[in-house]
Formats: structure tokens, sequence, C-alpha cells
């Protein structure tokens, strides 16, 4: 077992979240950013656990991460059984860890969990993870991720109830956890017009047709050259096709680079791992193999040539390079975006401000529009020609000659430090209805979004009439929402 000593910001966050499960909450998302040392936090509080008599599971959603997480649970002294394809069984063993897709399968023969660790949380919404949630009902839940959200800004509130927040990544900069970075991106957007989007994420297949485009795939060859010459970079490419198209320029330019997917032989994807680690490959394209849990200090700058909407997936892959490398004390990580992804989301660096507030109902919006500045005709935003005047928006050949004269300019973007004052460091889910009128005011929600939100809460006659009081709403009302729910308490209805 190595000498591993906890931080005090490490130390903090899991004394937070004990005392969030001492005041009962049982559901915890615990927020924290890439070199926090989430595994290390909770690997310590699975040790703890285990010393008491406790059972744990730590499930995780991709293979790769099975042998990250064991190598430092080893290095914690942690004994432990794997519960993934591949691995031989050791159930009777008190700590478990597991893929996502394996335990679901194997749920009958696991013995429930006192204590259960989500990593990479975002996805517990999935089908998957709720069937690990409802199998063991009682277990205490804590969930780690960076982004606390789903796709589209959706909260992670309709499983957890409390959220311990962690440090942020200007903290871990100045603690030495995460080296600074430099930021680059493209003087010109690259035209998404045509790109559809499905489940709030651009569509692959036309993403490609956009990329692939020579000039673009040699503006990003052109640009390592510049900014990056030399360091190891990982290039986040649109799909298969695009990310060996991207490798293939790089070789045709002398810099020796690789391409790797899921799909890659296993042996053949960790001879390519292992060779990017020692340097042997500078430039390693995929298409979002490596955007979670994939740790090489030696990593020293990431090209972002997929534009994406996630803000989970932008993050993750920006932050890729900045963890420390003891063999260059002086690190200084290079983000080159060609995609323009930070006016999407930020620059790496900032501070969210993360909710458990539920989310308003989708509404139907209005497809956007735009105005004529010859005639005032307003129309729908994707018009080339107005139909009054017969004024072009954008022609093909203005189109053509910005893409050509700023394709290989690319602009240092300046960062801020983020103020942190006023972070807070817990931050509950909304129960009663006053938590919910709150809310719906600041965002103008109207009332029966909070009757809504609140009778997920209400198990009595009484907590409806109290509705119905902070809504506004007659006795009647009260006593009908009564009748619809009072057979419905035959199950915990947190967990269904």
């Amino acid at each position: 077992m190595d000498d591993i000593f906890l931080r005090p910001y490490q130390q903090k966050f899991i004394e937070d979240v004990r005392n969030e499960f001492r005041h009962n909450h049982k559901r915890i998302v615990g927020v924290a950013p890439c070199g926090a040392g989430k595994t290390i936090i909770t690997g310590w509080m699975i040790r703890e656990s285990a010393r008491k008599g406790k059972r744990s599971i730590f499930f995780v959603h991709r293979h790769e991460l099975i042998k990250q997480t064991s190598e430092t649970f080893d290095r914690l002294g942690i004994e432990h059984g794997i519960i993934s394809a591949g691995f031989n069984e050791q159930l009777d063993l008190p700590v478990q860890i597991a893929s996502v897709q394996t335990l679901a399968r194997r749920l009958k023969k696991v013995s429930a969990p006192d204590f259960l660790i989500c990593d990479e949380c975002h996805h517990i919404l999935a089908n998957t993870y709720k069937k690990i949630l409802n199998a063991y009902p009682d277990a205490y839940l804590l969930g780690v991720t960076a982004t606390p959200q789903r796709m589209g800004g959706i909260t992670l509130c309709d499983v957890f109830t409390s959220m311990v927040n962690g440090p942020t990544i200007d903290e871990l900069i100045k603690l030495g956890n995460l080296t600074d970075f430099s930021y680059y991106s493209a003087k010109t957007k690259i035209d998404l017009k045509n790109v559809k989007v499905k489940f709030g994420e651009y569509v692959n297949s036309d993403l490609q047709k956009v990329m692939e485009d020579k000039r673009i795939i040699g503006s990003i060859v052109d640009n390592y050259k510049k900014l990056a010459k030399g360091k190891s970079a990982i290039c986040y490419c649109v799909n298969v096709k695009h990310s060996k198209k991207v490798a293939d320029a790089f070789l045709n330019a002398g810099i020796s680079a690789a391409h790797v997917d899921g799909e890659t032989p296993k042996a053949e994807r960790e001879s390519l791992v292992e060779g990017f680690r020692q340097g042997k490959i500078k430039v390693l394209c995929n298409a979002e193999l490596f955007s979670e849990g994939f740790d090489v200090p030696h990593c020293q700058a990431v090209i972002l040539a997929r534009p994406t909407k996630s803000l989970t997936l932008f993050v993750q892959q920006a932050l890729r390079p900045l963890r420390p490398d003891p063999d260059d004390p002086n690190k200084m990580a290079v983000i080159i975006d060609h995609v323009q992804n930070y006016l999407r989301h930020g620059l790496p660096n900032k501070v969210h401000d993360w909710s458990l507030d539920p989310n308003k109902p989708k509404t139907h919006l209005p497809a956007p529009e735009k105005e004529c500045p010859e005639c005032g005709r307003v129309v729908p935003l994707g018009t080339y020609v107005c139909p009054d005047c017969g004024y072009k928006f954008v022609t093909e050949e203005d189109k053509e000659a910005r893409l050509i004269e700023h394709l290989g300019e690319l602009l240092k973007v300046k960062k801020r430090i983020s103020n942190t004052n006023n972070l807070q460091s817990i931050i509950h889910a909304p129960v009663s209805p006053e938590d919910f009128m709150e809310i719906a005011k600041k965002k103008d929600y109207q009332v029966g979004w909070v009757a809504i939100q609140s009778l997920k809460f209400a198990t009595s006659y009484e907590d409806c009439l109290h509705i119905a009081q902070v809504c506004g709403y007659k006795k009647g009302w009260a006593w009908h929402k009564w009748e619809e729910l009072k057979g419905k308490f035959s199950v915990d209805r947190r967990y269904i």
C-alpha cells in the first residue's frame, strides 16, 4: 500500500459528504473537476466503510476505467473484486468494482451493498443505471462528476437530493494539481447551418461532411506545427473516418500519428496508447474514445476538431492535457480549438452555477428568425435570399472567400481567473412548494409547474392542502389530488 495523504480540500469534501449523509440525504452528487482526485476520495471513503464491516460497489460505465480504478484501490490497500466481463468473480469480498452493464445483468448474484459510488454520474438517468438503483434502494449513494447535468442542461434532481461542490479548476491550478493552459481558437466560425441536431447533439454524419474538408484538415496539421510542435497531443475527431483522415494528414506531414477507436483490437489499442505514453506517437487521433478517465500526464496538448453541444464532452476533452507531469515541472498545456467550442461553453476554467432545480417541461418554441437589413422583412434563420427585396444574406462566393481567408488563422483566447467567493459548497434539491415557488419566480415559470413538482413529494392530504395554499388553489383541488395519489404508496416512490 502506498503512503497516500489527502489534501485539505479532499478532507473537506469527504466531511461534507458525511455530514449530508448524517442529515438523511442518502443520495448525494459530488462535483469536482479532472485532477481533484475523485477516485482517491471515493476510494478513501470505501476503505473506511469496509473497516466498519460495510459492503460497497464502485461502478463505472466504461471497461477502460476498471483497470485504472483497480490500480488506485490497490494503492489504497483495498482488497476488492471486479464485476466485469473477462474477470473472475470474487463476490464474497465486501468491496467490488463493477461495470454498469455487467452489474445490471448480475444483480441477483450480487449481495446488496451499503454504499454505492457511481463514477461519471452525469450518465445516471439512463435506464441501466436506474435498474441498479432500483435493485438497491436502501444503499447510500454517492455520484461523482465534473459536470452534474445531462445534455441540454437537464439536472440530476430526479436522483440526487444534495450536491457537494469541490474545488474549482483555477484552485487546482494554483495548488499544482493541474497545469496552467494556453487556449487558441479559430477566428471565424465553421459553417454548421446544414448540420442537424438530434437529442441535443450535432449529427456525426453531417459534421463529417464539414470537417473532412481538405483545407480544414490541413489547417489542423499546420496549427499543430505552429503552436504545439513536438508536443504529445490528443486530437478529438468527429468519427472513425474523419479520425483516420486526420491521422493520415499528420503522417504525410512527417509527424508520428495514429488513429484508434473502440473497434481497434484490444492488444493493438493498448500498444498504440503505450506508444503515445512513451512519446513515440506524437498525435493520437480518435473519436471520443479518450474523453473520460484517460489519464496520461505526458499529454501536453489537445486538438478539438469536433464541434459539440455537450458541455460535459467539451470539459472532459479540453482538460485532458492539464495533468501535471513530474518530468516536466514547467508544463504549459496547449488547447487548440478549431471549432470554437469555447463560444458554446466558455473556457475550461469557467465556474458553472450548477443546480438540482427541476427542469421546466419542454415547450415547442417558434422557429428562430432574422430581419432583412434592406427591407425589414422577418424571415426564417436559414433563409439566404430575402423573398421581398432579393437581399443575399451570405453568398456562396462570400463563404468560400471567408473560409480561405481565415481558415488557418487562430487567436489566443485570454482567460480570466474565476471568482469563487460566492460558490456554495452544499446545494440541496428543492422539496417544498415554497422552494419551487421561489424557482418559478426567478425563472418565470407558471404556478402549475410549482404544483406538479411539489406533488412529487406529497405523502398526505395535508401536504396537498399545503401545496394548494401556496399555489392559490381551492381545497377541492387538494382533495382530488390526494385521491389520485394515495393509492401509490405501496412502494417507495423515490425509487420508481
